[in-house]
């Protein structure tokens, strides 16, 4: 099983021992959800605790099947918490579209400025699923989840970003480091290997003003794909 040095194991999950392996192709940031917080607002805990507790229950079938979930999740403060090994195979990035985006039905369900604007990013692709080898995304990517601001909880690295710039930092630290260990190819940061669960399923993450998780195909995004992009080299 592989770990990561640069995060703590979270003790009580599933028994890596049970999941399916595979070999890590790339890096998928995600967000847990605004209900996040909210709801550690509204039980006095952490938005760590409920986070890495709804991802354990996800693991051990809450959503009708195993290893739902992320293999990491970071706090506000950028501190990284290890779920899963890298090379369990977790459900996290959806798998429901598929035959929408091969048949090129998807377009019609995107909005005008969505569409562009996932277009403008990935110019030489068709659809969400040319952009990674196999499947499923599930299969590729090691999925990151990163915990949004707000109930009082976070400051943003800038004004109308919904993450810390700890968390920005923290999630290309852990992006490099995951490439190295898994022998990515020079320049990876820049291409398909590290994206958003957006860029993959964008009919299931966006809303009327695009894509929201983690939220940088928008005219006003929540994440700095580019900054973590150049911290990572």
């Amino acid at each position: 099983m592989i770990y990561s040095p640069l995060a703590k194991r979270v003790s009580g999950v599933r028994d890596p021992a049970l999941a399916r392996l595979r070999s890590p192709w790339g890096v998928l940031i995600h967000t847990t959800g605004r209900g996040v917080v909210a709801q550690a607002k509204a039980e006095k805990r952490k938005p760590l605790d409920v986070a890495i507790g709804i991802y354990i229950e996800s693991q051990n079938g809450l959503n009708g099947y195993f290893w739902g979930g992320p293999a990491y999740v970071i706090d506000h403060d950028g501190s990284c918490h290890q779920l899963a090994p890298d090379n369990a195979l977790t459900a996290h990035a959806g798998g429901g579209n598929r035959e929408a985006y091969m048949s090129g039905h998807w377009t019609a369900k995107c909005s005008g400025a969505t569409l562009s604007a996932w277009r403008t990013k990935w110019p030489k692709y068709k659809h969400p699923y040319q952009l990674f080898p196999s499947r499923s995304p599930n299969t590729d990517y090691v999925g990151i989840e990163m915990i949004p601001i707000g109930s009082g909880f976070g400051s943003p690295m800038q004004p109308g970003l919904l993450f810390t710039k700890e968390q920005h930092d923290a999630a290309a630290a852990l992006a490099k480091d995951i490439g190295q260990r898994h022998g990515f190819p020079d320049d990876w940061q820049h291409t398909s290997r590290l994206l958003g669960h957006e860029d993959v399923d964008i009919l299931e993450r966006m809303d009327s003003h695009g894509g929201w998780d983690p939220g940088f195909l928008r005219s006003q995004p929540y994440f700095d794909f580019a900054y973590v992009r150049g911290r990572i080299g």
